[in-house]
């Protein structure tokens, strides 16, 4: 018997039977190592380690000071009724956790259902995160509420408490299905980072892409070309919408949308095109229709009253186009709150393929005369709850103050440009965005002075940046709800550059319970919360505003309270229109350097956080600077805030960049004063560059640190520009676990059930933070193991199965993909294949949809992929291969 040179064996008898011989193995033809994402841990008992034999943990695990972790709790133990035994979940009705914590740090907890029956589940149990002193009594807790859509959860800890260990407590409900996967995570000293924990699945216009060309010869021959599309409409000089050709949709509607994605996949590689992406589906921003209470406690929050005592015309001659529902009408005309705000007449250009202020494509439409035209009202759902979400806005913005009915606008006087952009049920498609995006901000002058988009669920889009970016520079400001997702994950357009991204807080200032927030989130405007009275009013703190009801003979005119970052957004887009008004040439650089600056917002601790961004608007504060402040010159940076790490970025270089009035002189300070740990160097302009270096040497190890620069500098006064610079030098490389990996070789076509399945697999633990892993062809010997592979086509993945499923890559659960997560290319297995040295990483983050990862795609009705199925009842099971490293 031989040895090899790998560490493995094999054995068999030599020709003439005198004697064992040693007998060669088959190459290997895929290997490489995994390595783990930074701060990354696995709960102790996760399902798939407990159904080996490991005993659940007696002690709290000890966690880092910043850490993401995936785990799994069950009230009850059951059986999934598979051949394999490793497959049923067991009973884990509660984790705990020792984590350092200093005042105000917070833990997140988002939670995913586990499917035990093959169904699509609506609900789930109820999850608690429990935040405990470690003696065990109470500091504070949060329950989550799947059946209303809320799957996360956060505790933080009191200023009244002192630093140091507490425990962190995740706890199952008793329901039925019980299991359930979970995400940890926890960024020491600040908001945790931006988290997107799902694997793309944007809605999309099934057979059509919005294309864009790189040269305009190119965009000519492929216009022309009816094999890869058909042409529906030039959306600006180089992006256009396509169509797909009749002869590659399938019978089946179901298969519509991969249908879809195969035909962008085939359009991408058309020589000419620099990119081909979806025609994404845009939305309403969710507000949930509340009952009405007659008290807009919104404009005080604001400081209102002492602005309109600066503008006594609430921002005459400022027309805010809202892109939205459209707008309510009857036979009696516009809703009587907006009907004289309504820009009258509407303009129309008949000899346009968009004719007026209604773009809603025909698909999307549920007026009388569904497609394209000159009427933006706003007919109601065909079916479900009628909240005139675009009527509600507008009130919002612009709601007359003289009638004596209802409310009152931020900016009542000003006027609004009612553009339909979203149809049945408040969705629509980004390309009737982008067109409407253009018909307002290109024209000469603009058809607006303000847009507001209280719409969003888009990832980022190169067509629509450009519209924005355009009409930005064309002088129109943009402000955008930041979305009602309670996640730090960018979402568009209100992430997109040149857009003021509005977070929403209830009645005591603070952060609403459903807003997004994060460090691309500009400001705060009331939007209301209706599970909290924290103005202490005695009622629910929803945002009041025109809207519509059904009455005895149709729909009538009305008010009501909503809540959501929609009814945020025109709150900001109302104070910018005063502003507009007492300072006509206003626009998003000035608005930007106040912004900055603190002269248009409440005062934020530390200057900005990510979830109020610079604060919330202060109307009083903005109107008296847009009048006492005609011209200013200030320095921004970008990036404005640096975050340094010895594994990620050791320098960054920053733009300083003059806003304002560019004739008044400006000079550097040159002295710029820094901690040991950074060094900087300041490049005297224009332009004027400044880079900040890490010095590991002067760092403690694992502990975050920092610092504000302070760049002095003169223009029309003396001015500070502050930024932040966040470093650490890593050191958990050897400490990370993301827990037990499959590696596995899957099949590029699905089973009969519709999975993807592996064709060899292998699974280890992690080694000083990193996965080996290796494959051996499978050459048709009877002797081939679990982890030979056959000849053929495959992808190659890694990842956990922490809930014992037999499927790896679920959201919650660690993922990689080859080359690259979210972009995995084919991999062809033969005789010649030597694709060794492969170098992946594994996560529990999942691709986002950008202009910086331009190839990935949303992936509809994907569930991950499933392990090697046993061969027989005798065969070793395919959970217990490597579970003993």
């Amino acid at each position: 018997m031989g040895g090899c040179g790998s560490g493995s064996s094999s054995s068999g008898d030599s020709a003439d039977g005198g004697g064992n011989t040693p007998v060669s193995l088959a190459p290997v033809v895929v290997s490489g190592s995994i390595g783990i994402e930074a701060n990354s841990r696995v709960d102790g008992d996760s399902a798939d380690r407990l159904v080996v034999g490991r005993l659940p943990l007696t002690q709290p695990q000890l966690l880092p000071a910043s850490f993401i972790l995936a785990g799994y709790v069950s009230y009850s133990e059951d059986t999934r009724d598979t051949v394999d035994p490793y497959d049923d979940f067991p009973l884990d009705p509660e984790d705990r956790f020792q984590v350092p914590l200093v005042p105000g740090e917070r833990v997140y907890l988002r939670t995913f259902l586990v499917d035990t029956d093959q169904s699509e589940q609506v609900d789930g149990p109820l999850v608690t995160l429990k935040l405990q002193r470690m003696d065990g009594t109470a500091v504070e807790s949060q329950i989550t509420d799947p059946a209303n859509g809320v799957f996360s959860a956060s505790v933080a800890l009191p200023v009244t408490e002192a630093a140091g260990g507490y425990l962190v407590v995740v706890s199952a409900g008793d329901f039925d299905p019980p299991p359930i996967r979970y995400v940890l995570s926890k960024t020491a000293g600040v908001q945790s980072a931006a988290l997107n924990l799902d694997w793309p699945s944007h809605l999309f216009v099934p057979g059509r892409a919005i294309v864009t060309m790189s040269d305009t010869t190119s965009q000519r021959m492929f216009v022309s070309s009816l094999a890869v599309g058909q042409a529906v409409r030039e959306l600006d000089h180089k992006h256009w919408l396509m169509a797909m050709p009749a002869s590659r949709v399938s019978a089946q509607a179901a298969t519509n949308d991969l249908d879809t994605l195969d035909w962008i996949d085939t359009l991408r590689q058309q020589p000419g095109v620099a990119s081909a992406v979806p025609d994404y589906i845009v939305s309403a921003q969710g507000p949930l229709d509340e009952p009405l209470y007659p008290k807009q406690w919104h404009y005080d929050l604001i400081n209102l009253p002492a602005a309109w005592q600066l503008d006594a015309e609430g921002g005459s001659d400022v027309t805010v186009a809202v892109l939205d529902t459209g707008l309510f009408r009857d036979s009696s005309g516009w809703h009587p709150d907006l009907a004289s705000a309504v820009v009258n007449p509407l303009p129309v250009d008949p000899s346009s393929e968009s004719p007026g202020a209604d773009f809603v494509s025909a698909e999307f439409d549920n007026d009388s005369s569904p497609g394209r035209d000159d009427d933006p009202r706003d007919p109601g759902n065909a079916a479900g709850t009628n909240v005139f979400h675009g009527t509600h806005v507008a009130g919002t913005v612009a709601a007359s103050a003289t009638n004596l009915l209802g409310g009152t606008g931020v900016a009542f006087g000003s006027k609004v440009l009612p553009v339909r952009v979203l149809g049945e049920g408040g969705v629509g498609s980004s390309t009737d965005l982008i067109d409407a995006i253009r018909w307002v901000g290109d024209s000469s002058p603009p058809r607006a002075d303000i847009i507001n988009l209280s719409l969003g669920g888009l990832p980022e889009i190169e067509a629509l940046q450009d519209a924005i970016t355009d009409a930005v520079d064309n002088g129109v400001i943009v402000v955008a709800a930041a979305g009602n997702q309670t996640s730090s994950l960018l979402t568009y357009p209100a992430a997109a550059e040149g857009v003021f991204s509005v977070s929403a807080v209830d009645g005591g200032g603070n952060l609403a319970s459903y807003s997004n927030f994060g460090s691309w989130i500009d400001l705060a405007a009331p939007g209301g919360d209706a599970l909290r009275d924290a103005n202490l009013d005695g009622l629910s703190d929803l945002v009041i505003s025109a809207s519509g009801s059904l009455g005895t003979t149709g729909f009538e005119p009305d008010y009501s309270g909503l809540q959501g970052t929609s009814m945020a957004s025109p709150h900001v887009a109302g104070v910018f229109a005063i502003m507009k008004s007492l300072k006509p040439d206003l626009d998003t650089g000035d608005l930007l350097g106040w912004l900055e600056d603190g002269k248009l917002t409440l005062p934020v601790s530390g200057g900005r956080s990510d979830a109020l961004g610079y604060g919330v608007i202060d109307a009083a504060k903005a109107a008296l600077t847009a009048i006492e402040s005609p011209s200013v010159t200030i320095l921004s940076a970008s990036p404005s805030i640096v975050s340094l790490s010895s594994e990620t970025r050791e320098f960054q270089d920053i733009d300083l960049q003059v806003l304002g009035d560019e004739s008044n002189s400006l000079t550097i300070d040159p002295v710029i004063v820094s901690p040991d740990w950074l060094d900087v160097s300041l490049s005297l302009g224009p332009p004027f560059t400044l880079r900040v270096s890490l010095n590991k040497d002067e760092l403690d190890p694992g502990t975050p640190v920092r610092t504000r620069l302070e760049i002095n500098y003169t223009t029309d006064s003396d001015r500070v520009l502050e930024i932040p610079v966040v470093a650490e030098l890593v050191t958990d490389e050897s400490a990370r676990d993301a827990g037990r990996h499959f590696v596995l070789l899957v099949y590029t076509e699905p089973n009969a059930y519709g999975e993807l399945e592996a064709a060899a697999q292998t699974s280890m633990t992690a080694v000083n933070g990193t996965y080996e892993f290796s494959f051996r062809l499978d050459d048709g010997r009877s002797d081939a193991s679990f982890s030979d592979v056959p000849p053929g086509d495959y992808y190659l993945v890694a990842g956990t199965d922490l809930d014992n499923d037999g499927i790896i890559c679920q959201s919650g659960e660690a993922c990689a993909e080859y080359p690259v997560t979210g972009v995995r290319e084919v991999i062809t297995i033969d005789e010649n294949t030597d694709l060794t040295g492969i170098r992946m990483t594994t996560s529990y983050s999942r691709p986002t949809i950008s202009v910086a990862t331009p190839d990935v795609l949303p992936r509809p009705g994907f569930t991950g992929y499933k392990l090697k199925t046993l061969q027989s009842a005798d065969t070793t099971a395919p959970k217990t291969i490597g579970a003993e490293r």
